[in-house]
C-alpha cells in the first residue's frame, strides 16, 4: 500500500492530511457540492479513512464521485429518506491514492461534510470539512489570505505543522497553479514564494516547511494564496503536533485581486521602414507569458525570442503576449512603407495608324506625367523609320515614321522602391497597302479526307480571296470558312485587296493531311534483364512516308528508375534502373488521324 505521508508530501509523522479550510462557515444547500481533501490508506503509525455525511430535509437520491489525479476513481450511490442522513465511506478504489476530492450530486437539495480521521496507538484523531458549491472555486486572478500558520516539527504543546494545497475543479479548462507566499506575522516581512500545480479533478498539497524552507520552526505566519491558472480552491491546514487533530485556517477571498496578464518588456522591429514587401526582424522579451503571436508572422512564438517575416502594408504590427491563464497584453510597433513605384498607364496601349500620323495618349491622373519618379523612354522595336515618342505638356505623343512596320515603346519609371515598366505598340501602315495579320487552320493537321476551318484577320483591306476553296469569291476582311474533302497536304493562298486602289497582300498556309493513323512497331518490345545492366536499343518502325518526328514517349510504369529516350530519329535507348521490377513504356505516333501507340515492357530481375 502506498505510504500516504509520502504521496501527500506532508511534514507531520502521524497525520499528514487534514481537511481543507472552508472559505465560509457552511456550504449552502444544493444538488451539486464539492469537498476535500480527503484520504484513505496506511500512513506512518496510522490508518487514514474518510466518511462523507449527506443529509436532506426531503427525500433525495444521488451519488458521490471520488476524483484522483484528474479522473473519477469511483462513484458511490446514496438514498435519503425525509430528514435522513447517509454515511458514505471512501471506497477501496482510492485506497493509497493520496489526497482526493469528491463531488456530491443529488436530485434534491442536500448538505454534505466529510470527516477524515486517523487511527493511531494513541487514539483516533481527525478533522472535518464542509462541502461547498461550485461558485466557491477561485479563478485566475483571485486571492485568499489567512494567518496563524505554524511550520514546526516540535512536539511542544501548542506547536503545529501546516499543510497548504489546492483542490482543482474537474471543470477547469487548465491545470490549477496556486502561488503561496508566507510572511512573518510579527513584522510582515516576506519569507518566500512557492507554487503547487495539479491537474483538473485532483487535490495536491505540501508541507509549508518543505515548500518554503524559510518558514521552518516559525509560527504566527501569514499566508497569501494566488490562483495563477485554472479554477481551484486553495486551503491551509494546521495539524497539532501532539494529537494530529487538524484545524483549517480561515481564508478571506478577494476576487480579481491581481492581474494574470503577462508584461511585454521589449518589442522592436528592424527595419521599421522601407519598400514593400519589407523583410523585418521582430525581437521581444516578456514576463509571465506562455507564448506570443505577432500579426503578420506565422503561428505561436516563444515568450522571448525573435523572428523574421514580410510586411506588405503600412500600419501597426501587433505583438500579443498570452499568459497561462489566457490573459493577454499587447504592444504595437509602427511600420512605414514607401509608395511602390508607379506603373506607367497609357490609353490606348496599342494602336494602328498611317505613316507620318500622330496619336496623343491619355494618361491616368497622378501617374503620368510623374512628379516624383524619373521616366525614361526607349524603343524595344522601331520598324517605322523616324517615329518618335515624346512628352508634350502633360501627355505623351507618338508620331509614326515614314515606313510601315511595328514599333514597341517602353516607358520605365524609376522611384525609391525600384522600377516599373509599361509598353505601347504602334502598327504603322502605308496608306492603301493592306496587311494580313493572321491566317490559321483549325485543326492544324488533317486526316484524309481533311476538314479544317480557315480563319484570317487583316488591316486596311476591303475583302480577301482564298484559292483552292470552292466558291472562290471575295470574303470579309476578317472571318473564317470551312474547307473540306482534301486528300493530301494542301497549301492555301490568302489574297487581301486594299480598301482603295489595286494593291494586294498575300499569305500562304500549308495544312498537312495524313492518309491514316499509324501504329509504330517496336523491336524489341519485351525484354527480361538484370537490373542495372547495359543499354537496349529499341527501333520504332513506321510505314513509308510517316514522319518519325511525331513519335512521343509516355511512361506507364517505372519500377526500376530507368530511362527511355530517343537516340536518333525512330531509334530509342532503354537504360534499366537499379531496382528490380517492371517498366512499361508507350511509344505514341500522333498525326491528323489521331494517336496510336505500341508498348515496350521490361522485366528487371535482381543480380
Amino acid at each position: 500500500m502506498t505510504h500516504l505521508r509520502k504521496s501527500l508530501g506532508a511534514a507531520s509523522i502521524a497525520f499528514a492530511l487534514a481537511a481543507a479550510g472552508a472559505l465560509q462557515a457552511a456550504a449552502p444547500a444544493g444538488t451539486d457540492l464539492w469537498g476535500g481533501p480527503a484520504a484513505k490508506g496506511l500512513g506512518l503509525n496510522a490508518l487514514f479513512d474518510t466518511n462523507i455525511y449527506v443529509s436532506s430535509v426531503t427525500a433525495a437520491t444521488g451519488s458521490i464521485d471520488f476524483l484522483v489525479g484528474g479522473s473519477t476513481a469511483a462513484s458511490v450511490p446514496f438514498v435519503l429518506s425525509t430528514r435522513g442522513v447517509a454515511v458514505v465511506a471512501a471506497p477501496a478504489a482510492v485506497d493509497g491514492m493520496g489526497a482526493f476530492l469528491y463531488h456530491v450530486r443529488s436530485d434534491a437539495p442536500v448538505n454534505a461534510w466529510s470527516e477524515t480521521y486517523n487511527d493511531t496507538p494513541g487514539g483516533r484523531f481527525g478533522t472535518v470539512n464542509t462541502a461547498f458549491p461550485v461558485s466557491d472555486f477561485l479563478a485566475a486572478g483571485d486571492e485568499a489570505w489567512g494567518g496563524g500558520a505554524d511550520a514546526s516539527s516540535s512536539t511542544v504543546v501548542g506547536r503545529a505543522r501546516t499543510n497548504v494545497g489546492i483542490l482543482c475543479s474537474p471543470l477547469s479548462a487548465q491545470s490549477c497553479t496556486v502561488e503561496i507566499a508566507a510572511f512573518d506575522g510579527s513584522g510582515g516581512a516576506p519569507l518566500g514564494i512557492g507554487q503547487i500545480v495539479t491537474v483538473p479533478g485532483s487535490a495536491a498539497q505540501q508541507a509549508l516547511s518543505t515548500l518554503l524552507p524559510a518558514t521552518v520552526e516559525m509560527s504566527k505566519l501569514s499566508l497569501r494564496f494566488r490562483v495563477l491558472t485554472g479554477a481551484g480552491l486553495p486551503y491551509a491546514i494546521k495539524d497539532d503536533n501532539l494529537t494530529s487533530d487538524g484545524n483549517s485556517i480561515s481564508l478571506s477571498v478577494t476576487r480579481g485581486a491581481f492581474s494574470t496578464a503577462p508584461v511585454i518588456n521589449t518589442f522592436t522591429l528592424t527595419p521599421s521602414s522601407g519598400c514593400p514587401p519589407l523583410v523585418v526582424t521582430a525581437t521581444w522579451t516578456t514576463t509571465g507569458a506562455d507564448h506570443v503571436i505577432i500579426s503578420g508572422a506565422a503561428g505561436s512564438l516563444p515568450a522571448n525570442g525573435s523572428t523574421t517575416f514580410n510586411v506588405f502594408s503600412a500600419g501597426d504590427v501587433i505583438l500579443t503576449a498570452i499568459g497561462a491563464s489566457g490573459a493577454t497584453a499587447t504592444a504595437p510597433q509602427r511600420v512605414t512603407l514607401q509608395l511602390p513605384t508607379e506603373t506607367p498607364t497609357l490609353s490606348p496601349s496599342a494602336a494602328t495608324l498611317s505613316t507620318s500620323n500622330n496619336l496623343t495618349l491619355a494618361t491616368a491622373q497622378g501617374v503620368i506625367p510623374f512628379t516624383t519618379n524619373t521616366v525614361t523612354v526607349s524603343f524595344d522595336q522601331q520598324q517605322s523609320t523616324g517615329s518618335t515618342f515624346v512628352l508634350n505638356g502633360s501627355a505623351w505623343t507618338y508620331t509614326a515614321g515614314t515606313a510601315a512596320g511595328v514599333d514597341i515603346v517602353r516607358l520605365t519609371s524609376t522611384g525609391p522602391c525600384g522600377t516599373a515598366t509599361a509598353t505601347f505598340t504602334a502598327t504603322v501602315l502605308v496608306p492603301g497597302a493592306p496587311v494580313i495579320t493572321s491566317f490559321t487552320a483549325q485543326p492544324t493537321r488533317g486526316c484524309t479526307p481533311a476538314n479544317v476551318v480557315l480563319a484570317w484577320t487583316t488591316q486596311n483591306a476591303r475583302s480577301v480571296t482564298i484559292d483552292l476553296v470552292p466558291a472562290n469569291f471575295p470574303y470579309p476582311a476578317n472571318g473564317s470558312i470551312g474547307a473540306s474533302g482534301f486528300l493530301t497536304t494542301t497549301t492555301f493562298k490568302l489574297t487581301a485587296q486594299a480598301l482603295v486602289g489595286t494593291k494586294t497582300a498575300t499569305k500562304t498556309l500549308t495544312v498537312p493531311v495524313d492518309p491514316q493513323a499509324y501504329t509504330p512497331i517496336l523491336t524489341p518490345s519485351n525484354v527480361t534483364m538484370v537490373a542495372g545492366s547495359s543499354l537496349v536499343f529499341v527501333t520504332a518502325t513506321l510505314p513509308l512516308g510517316a514522319d518519325v518526328s511525331l513519335l512521343a514517349v509516355v511512361y506507364i510504369r517505372n519500377d526500376s528508375g530507368s530511362q527511355f529516350r530517343e537516340s536518333s530519329p525512330g531509334v530509342f535507348y532503354y537504360s534499366p534502373g537499379i531496382n528490380p521490377g517492371t517498366d512499361i513504356v508507350r511509344v505514341f505516333y500522333t498525326n491528323g488521324c489521331g494517336p496510336q501507340y505500341a508498348v515496350f515492357t521490361a522485366t528487371l530481375t535482381e543480380n
